[in-house]
Order: C-alpha cells, then sequence, then structure tokens
C-alpha cells in the first residue's frame, strides 16, 4: 500500500472534522480494497488509479460523491435506486450513514473492469507503459538529469534533510526536489503548504532551499535569508564544501521546524 499523498491529505483537512471522518472512511474503504491503487488530485478531487481512473470522491454541502464511472453504477443499479445521482456520479447524503460495503463491492468491479481492458489491450500487443516511477525514484531521476557537479551537492542536501527524522519524505514538486512532513497534523488550510519543510530551487544551476514558512523557526545564526511577507525564508548554497560546512546548522533549523508542528 502506497503512502497518503499529501495533496489528498490536504484535501481533505480542509473540510470540517465531522466530514473529514466521512472522507477517510471513503479512502480507507477503497485503499483495502485496491491496495495497489495510487491516489492523487484528479479534476480537483481524490481520486484513485490503476490501469487508469478507478475511482472518484469529494464532499459538497450535503453529500459525498462517488464516481465510478457510468459503467460502475449500472452494474449496481438496484442497490444504488435509493440514492440520487447522475451519469457516472452518485450522491451519499450526509443525513445516512456511508454505504461503505456497496463503496467496496463496486470498486472491486471497477478493478476488474480495468484489468480486463489492460489484457485487452496487452493481448493486441500495445506498448505497454513504463510504471509509474515513485516519489524517491522520480526525485533520484531528476537530480541524474542535472550537471554531474550540481547533482553531487542535492544529492548531499537530500541525505541531510532525510536523514534529519523518519517522518520526512521526498517528492518532486514545483518542478523540484521537495521535503515534507508525513506525520499526524492538524486540519489546516491547503493553500498554507503547512506539510511543505523544503523545496528545492535549482534555475540556472542556483543552489537555493526555500523554506515555505520558514519565518517560523527561531534562527539566529543568519542562515536562513530572506525577509518575505508570505512567511518564506530562503538558503543559498555555493558548493559542496559550502554544504558540508552547514550540514550541523540545516539539520538543527529542519529539526526546530518539526518541533513546532501542530499535531
Amino acid at each position: 500500500m502506497t503512502k497518503n499523498n499529501p495533496d489528498v491529505d490536504s484535501y481533505i483537512a480542509a473540510f470540517p472534522k465531522e466530514i473529514q471522518k466521512l472522507l477517510e472512511e471513503m479512502r480507507q474503504t477503497i485503499r483495502k480494497v485496491a491496495p495497489d491503487a495510487e491516489e492523487k488530485i484528479g479534476y480537483g478531487i481524490p481520486t484513485f488509479t490503476l490501469n487508469g481512473n478507478l475511482v472518484h470522491y469529494a464532499a459538497f454541502k450535503n453529500h459525498i460523491g462517488f464516481y465510478p464511472a457510468p459503467r460502475g453504477l449500472e452494474a449496481f443499479k438496484k442497490e444504488l435506486s435509493g440514492y440520487k445521482g447522475a451519469k457516472g456520479s452518485v450522491q451519499f447524503p450526509f443525513d445516512k450513514p456511508l454505504p461503505l460495503d456497496l463503496v467496496a463491492k463496486i470498486t472491486k468491479y471497477r478493478i476488474e473492469q480495468n484489468l480486463a481492458k489492460a489484457d485487452s489491450k496487452s493481448k493486441k500487443k500495445t506498448p505497454v507503459k513504463p510504471p509509474k516511477l515513485s516519489d524517491k525514484e522520480q526525485v533520484t531521476e531528476h537530480i541524474q538529469k542535472l550537471d554531474p557537479e550540481l547533482g553531487k551537492v542535492i544529492e548531499a542536501i537530500r541525505k541531510i534533510i532525510l536523514s534529519t527524522d523518519k517522518e520526512i519524505a521526498e517528492h518532486i514538486k514545483w518542478n523540484n526536489p521537495s521535503f515534507y512532513y508525513t506525520g499526524e497534523m492538524k486540519p489546516f488550510e491547503p493553500k498554507e503548504y503547512k506539510r511543505d519543510i523544503v523545496v528545492m530551487n535549482l534555475h540556472k544551476g542556483r543552489i537555493m532551499l526555500v523554506f515555505p514558512s520558514g519565518a517560523r523557526v527561531k534562527d539566529t545564526t543568519g542562515f536562513l535569508e530572506g525577509d518575505y511577507k508570505d512567511g518564506r525564508r530562503t538558503v543559498v548554497f555555493k558548493d559542496l564544501d559550502d554544504v558540508k560546512s552547514k550540514e550541523k546548522t540545516l539539520k538543527s533549523v529542519v529539526k526546530e521546524w518539526l518541533s513546532l508542528v501542530e499535531k
């Protein structure tokens, strides 16, 4: 089973707690049936994919929307007769318990559809797309495409940040290696980017680290630079020797950031 997608975490965190609970119930029910599926934000809402889009779900004013595609609903037309819906979607009102068993059945049916579709394509000798790279593999691939000397510096910074705490993970965000907190957090507005610890900025070979909420860290060493109104702070490294000389300070700043997480 894959790790939580931080964008989906942010989507769920934006709702009141009682709605968060319902969204998490949908999420975990789908995951249990489709442990090999990947989750992401698609069309602006939480989405599970497995050989293509599998199912989507979302919260609205009075209901949870579930989107298993038209064929996914047609096969369970009788069981869904008590719910409002449209082509490809069904509404589960907040004033009724979520039909999680039915969600699981429909998701399983959609898996069978997608696998059959994939098998059919394979028989037609359609070129198979390479498997999607994991977040870690995407970061590695990104670094390998850089100038070798620059890549060595980025790899050193990467190791320092990841070794600071086991709850730090990495992915590509804004087209650069980025690092985020994977642990429990209080709900927050998605646009606040509270999970993002460090985002690299490698434009034209410049080695800059951007701390989106770095202003919260009490840094008296001058390591964090800038005075941006949105709370950003930055660090620029010259070369590998510069990184090595500032390793302890970088770890200290990241640890301080982690200590300020609202759980």
